[in-house]
């Protein structure tokens, strides 16, 4: 015990200085006697590569030597390194097998993470009844992560009785927590008036909180609300600052939105080529307002060279996921003969596909060529 508290001192900083390579020592020495509390925390650190050189192997076999002696955060741990196949082949069934162990012991790690298994049937049969026994437990028992996901399961109808009330219940018990995700749909709730009388100002309360926690989703909730001038003050700088941290992170509405800023010259200088970069990482994400507001920049030449058929490409990506304004805008090429081959009959195809998404540019073509 004493060279594991040591190990654990150094660990921490607690009481001595803060020291990786003599805490690895320490829990080595104590883990090699055989305690499974040190080969936990010894296989913590070659998980992380804190102190040792990172090694998934040395960590799955330290797990499993925990394990072994039915230490709960150890099964956890290793079910997650065969989930992952960190270490070990990746083994779904053994992950699912690990997580019940620990689980049965009341870890809430495992309970949360046997739940999310269940859920999305990986490694057992699917079942939301038992995904939500099990959220239940955890979120019962404090777990921010199960109190979202069960949130969630409300706000779907998955293994309960859909309602509203319930999702925001939780999601508020997981926000107040901190967990971002719960922050944010929180929000979401706040927003549109789900399950709580609708609130815009408290919905930017619960995004900010979520979003100062790097959530992409929340940054770009976040920067929708300052766009519009929703539950905040009107604000196209704010609103581009946000849009740029979530695409930052890959997030592909924030990428399509803070290129249509810098399209427009909205909280940002005015950039054609910044408009493509953003509008091309959305695009190649695979998302729709991304591919059709790139497919329009190829059309029209603005930052990039005028390319009909690279503009077709992203244009009738778009359109495959039913947008509007791509199938709208190939309607037009065909009817003005714009780099394709003149083709009323084509271009009142796409215009009908438009009108039936709801179009009202493709309704007034159609007016516009006697075709209503």
């Amino acid at each position: 015990y004493a060279q594991n508290d040591l190990g654990l001192m150094y660990d921490t900083g607690d009481g001595m200085p803060q020291d990786d390579a003599e805490a690895v020592r320490w829990y080595t020495a104590a883990a090699e006697q055989g305690f499974s509390i040190a080969q936990t925390n010894l296989a913590w650190m070659y998980e992380k590569g804190r102190g040792v050189e990172q090694d998934y192997k040395k960590a799955a076999e330290w797990y499993t030597r925990a394990a072994d002696q039915g230490y709960s955060r150890a099964q956890n741990n290793l079910g997650v390194m065969y989930e992952h196949g960190r270490g070990v082949e990746q083994d779904l069934a053994k992950a699912a097998a690990l997580y019940k162990k620990s689980a049965e012991q009341g870890n809430l790690n495992a309970q949360t993470n046997l739940a999310w298994m269940y859920e999305n049937g990986r490694g057992v049969k699917q079942d939301d009844k038992k995904a939500v026994e099990w959220y239940t437990k955890a979120a019962n028992a404090g777990d921010s992560r199960a109190q979202t996901n069960l949130g969630w399961m409300y706000e779907n109808g998955r293994g309960v009785r859909k309602s509203d009330k319930k999702a925001v219940e939780w999601y508020r018990k997981g926000a107040e927590n901190g967990n971002p995700y719960a922050q944010t749909n929180l929000g979401w709730m706040y927003e549109s008036g789900k399950g709580v009388e609708l609130d815009e100002a408290k919905a930017a309360e619960w995004y900010r909180m979520a979003a100062e926690q790097g959530h992409a989703r929340a940054q770009t909730n976040l920067a929708w609300l300052y766009q519009n001038g929703i539950g905040v003050p009107q604000d196209d700088r704010e609103a581009a600052d946000w849009y740029g941290l979530a695409a930052a992170l890959g997030d592909a509405r924030a990428q399509t939105n803070l290129g249509w800023m810098y399209d427009k010259g909205r909280g940002v200088e005015q950039s054609d080529s910044e408009a493509v970069r953003w509008y091309r990482s959305a695009a190649e994400q695979g998302y729709a307002t991304g591919q059709a507001n790139l497919g329009w920049m190829y059309m029209n030449g603005r930052g990039v060279k005028k390319d009909i058929k690279e503009a077709l490409k992203w244009l009738n990506l778009a359109a495959e996921q039913n947008n509007a304004n791509a199938v709208y805008n190939i309607g037009w090429l065909y009817e003005n003969g714009d780099g394709v081959k003149k083709d009323v009959k084509k271009a009142v195809e796409w215009y009908r596909r438009g009108a039936e998404l709801g179009d009202e540019s493709s309704q007034e073509a159609l007016k516009r060529l006697g075709e209503n």
